[in-house]
C-alpha cells in the first residue's frame, strides 16, 4: 500500500519555486558571470516560465540583489568544508595561508569581484553588497580565529598577519584571474609563508629569501 505524500500548501510551493530560481541565479553567477545572468538565462536554467521568474522577481536588479545572499552562502560553506579538511599536525598559521588561497582562487570570489564592479553604478546592488560582505568577512574572521588556536589565538601578531594574508592574496587573485594562470604567484605564495614563519619567530629572518617549501611541521 502506498503512503500518498501530504500536497504541499501554496505557500510552501511559492517558497520552494523561489528558493529554485535563486539557487539557479546564483550558479549561473557562478559559472557565467554578472553580465551574461539576465532573467532569460535563469528561467532556462531553473525551466520554468518568465512569468513566473518575473513574478517573484519583477526585475533582474531585484533578483541579482537577492542572489547575492546565496553566493555568500556558497562561499561560507565551501571554506568551511575545506577547514574540515585541514591536515592534523601541520603549522595552522601555513594551513590558514592554503585556506584563504583557495577561498580566492573559488569561483565565488570571482563572482564576487563581479557583483563589486557591478556594484560601482549600481546603488541598490552596492547597499546590498556592503551588507554582505560584512556578514562574510565577520564569519570569515572567525573561523580563522578557530582554526588558527594556540598559540596563535593569543598572540596580538596574529589577526594583523592574518589581515595582511587576505590582502595579499586577493591581489595575486585578482591577477591570476586576468591571466589565467598562476605562474610566479605560486613563489610569491611560497615567500609570504615563509616570511609569517620569520615574523612569529619560527625561522631566522636570514632565511626569508630561500623560496624552498616550508617543511610540513614548521611550527
Amino acid at each position: 500500500m502506498t503512503v500518498q505524500q501530504p500536497r504541499r500548501t501554496q505557500a510552501q510551493r511559492r517558497e520552494s519555486t523561489r528558493a529554485r530560481i535563486l539557487a539557479c541565479t546564483a550558479e549561473c553567477l557562478l559559472e557565467r558571470g554578472y553580465a551574461a545572468t539576465t532573467i532569460s538565462a535563469v528561467q532556462e536554467r531553473a525551466g520554468l516560465a518568465r512569468g513566473t521568474v518575473q513574478h517573484h522577481f519583477p526585475t533582474r536588479a531585484e533578483l541579482l540583489i537577492a542572489a547575492t545572499s546565496q553566493v555568500v552562502d556558497l562561499r561560507l560553506d565551501r571554506f568551511r568544508r575545506e577547514a574540515d579538511l585541514l591536515a592534523p599536525g601541520r603549522d595552522r598559521l601555513q594551513s590558514v595561508v592554503d585556506l584563504a588561497w583557495r577561498d580566492l582562487n573559488s569561483p565565488a570570489f570571482f563572482t564576487a569581484l563581479d557583483l563589486w564592479v557591478a556594484a560601482r553604478t549600481d546603488t541598490e546592488l552596492r547597499d546590498r553588497l556592503v551588507h554582505e560582505e560584512r556578514r562574510v568577512f565577520t564569519e570569515m574572521r572567525r573561523l580563522y580565529a578557530e582554526i588558527l588556536g594556540e598559540p596563535y589565538a593569543s598572540d596580538p601578531r596574529a589577526e594583523v598577519l592574518i589581515e595582511f594574508t587576505i590582502d595579499l592574496l586577493t591581489g595575486l587573485s585578482m591577477t591570476a584571474m586576468l591571466t589565467g594562470t598562476l605562474g610566479e604567484r605560486e613563489a610569491v605564495l611560497r615567500r609570504w609563508k615563509r616570511a609569517l614563519a620569520v615574523l612569529v619567530g619560527q625561522l631566522p629572518a636570514d632565511e626569508l629569501l630561500d623560496g624552498s617549501p616550508l617543511p610540513v611541521s614548521a611550527g
